[in-house]
C-alpha cells in the first residue's frame, strides 16, 4: 500500500459514470455544488474553467474529461470536491455524485487489477472491495498531473 494512504484512512467516497470512487478525507477541504466558472482559453482539455470560492481562485477539473469517458446529459447536477494539496495550488474535482465518509477497512484493500481500464490504473492507489461496490482509491496528485501536463519552455 502506497506511503501516502495510511491504514486508519477517512475516505470520501463518489461516483464518475457508474464507477464508485474514493478519496483520502485529509486532503479535501470542502463538497459544493455547481459553480459559476470563467473559462480559461487554450487550457488542458481537463480543465473546466476557474471557479471563485468565497474569494480563492481555483482550477476546476473535470474527472470524467480526465478519464475521456463522455459528458453526463445533467452537467449541472454536479459535485465539486475542493482539494487541498501539498506544494501546489488546490483545486476542484468535478464528480456525478458524493457518498458518504468512510473508515478504510485494510483488509479489503487490493493492489490495482490488471483488469482495471488503462485510465483508471493511471489515477489509482488501489481499490477497496466492499460487499455491493469496489471503490477505486484516487491517488489525488496523479489526476493532477495527468489533467495537467507540464509543458517544456
Amino acid at each position: 500500500m502506497s506511503e501516502s494512504l495510511q491504514m486508519r484512512s477517512r475516505l470520501l467516497t463518489c461516483r464518475v459514470a457508474e464507477q464508485w470512487l474514493a478519496l483520502p478525507v485529509e486532503q479535501l477541504s470542502e463538497v459544493v455544488t455547481a459553480q459559476m466558472k470563467t473559462v480559461i482559453p487554450l487550457a488542458p482539455e481537463a480543465v473546466n474553467g476557474l471557479i471563485n470560492l468565497r474569494g480563492k481562485i481555483l482550477t476546476e477539473l473535470d474527472m470524467r474529461k480526465i478519464l475521456h469517458i463522455d459528458p453526463d446529459q445533467n452537467q449541472n447536477d454536479y459535485r465539486t470536491i475542493i482539494i487541498e494539496s501539498d506544494g501546489i495550488e488546490n483545486f476542484g474535482l468535478t464528480v456525478d455524485a458524493v457518498g458518504e465518509v468512510i473508515d478504510m477497512d485494510t483488509d479489503a484493500f487490493e493492489r490495482t487489477p490488471e483488469s482495471l481500464g488503462t485510465n483508471w490504473k493511471k489515477i489509482c492507489h488501489g481499490v477497496l472491495k466492499q460487499e455491493k461496490r469496489i471503490l477505486i482509491l484516487l491517488d489525488v496528485e496523479k489526476i493532477i498531473q495527468m489533467s495537467m501536463p507540464v509543458t517544456e519552455s
